[in-house]
């Protein structure tokens, strides 16, 4: 009769370990086995407490995963909780790895009815098998978000690179066409009288009185330099002027009073054609 008895309580053990929460069964099973002899009652209570410990991990381990797999909108855990759940999940797993371990070195020595306990624990190692490739697959799928999320980076990084590369190239010929353009559009002029010029050897007077404007070896530094495109006309301090460094057209010289008069250029294309030095004469 007892030999039935504890035959029944293996089969309900492995009945309610097959189906439903693991936890209730594991108790009701423990309930079912409290008629077995009391020299085996000891280590069947070890033992029953020991499953109930290890499948109430487990019922956890499977609640977690829901979590990690399933994240809504609403329920969306960030990469650092799910690596330290995985974690926590591995840790579990090891110390029930390792109290499943004790369990067989007890049922090794026992024989009978006791001994079919080993059906359990097999089962439960399967579990744990089950949930450890489980956590492999969320490892590595976390590892693969981490590879593409360091490859987008490295991608972005380089692409910034290209793009402040290309900006400071922009940044660069924009200096060189704005140097080149105000080269291009650069004027020098001065006004001085007949001794001033002289003194500076931007003039010569040749025989019979004859005037020359000598534009070999000019030290630019001495004139005033002007951007043509906005410059209109030049006051000078003299009653009349004349143009000296060949300027013939696209320009006025206007009175302004008995001390002054202004060159109104009127055409910068054409007055500056000619040169971008220019050398009036005010006596």
């Amino acid at each position: 009769m007892k030999k039935l008895f504890i035959c029944v309580c293996i089969a309900a053990t492995a009945t309610f370990l097959s189906c439903g929460n693991e936890t209730e069964k594991l108790k009701f099973a423990n309930d079912s086995i409290a008629g077995v002899n009391s020299q085996q009652k000891e280590i069947l209570d070890d033992l029953t407490e020991t499953l109930v410990e290890v499948s109430t991990s487990l019922d956890s381990i499977a609640a977690g995963e829901g979590m990690l797999k399933n994240t809504g909108e609403g329920n969306k855990l960030s990469r650092q909780q799910v690596l330290s759940n995985i974690n926590a999940f591995k840790q579990m797993l090891a110390e029930n790895r390792e109290k499943l371990s004790e369990m067989e070195k007890k049922l090794s020595n026992q024989t009978g009815q006791v001994a079919k306990l080993g059906a359990v624990i097999k089962h439960l190692n399967n579990e744990l098998n089950e949930r450890e490739n489980t956590i492999l697959r969320l490892e590595g799928i976390i590892s693969q978000k981490d590879a593409t999320i360091q490859d987008l980076q490295t991608e972005i990084e380089v692409h910034e690179a290209t793009i402040s590369q290309i900006n400071e190239e922009n940044e660069q010929q924009r200096q060189q066409i704005a140097e080149q353009d105000a080269s291009l559009n650069t004027v020098y002029y001065t006004v001085g009288s007949t001794k001033q010029l002289k003194e500076r050897g931007l003039l010569s007077q040749k025989f019979l009185g004859k005037k020359k404007v000598e534009l070999g070896g000019i030290n630019k530094s001495s004139f005033t330099q002007a951007d043509k495109r906005t410059l209109s006309e030049i006051r000078i301090p003299s009653k009349s002027a004349q143009v000296m460094s060949g300027q013939t057209a696209g320009y006025e010289l206007q009175k302004i009073d008995k001390e002054h008069c202004v060159l109104k250029i009127t055409n910068p294309s054409l007055f500056w054609n000619v040169s971008n030095v220019l050398i009036i004469l005010a006596d």
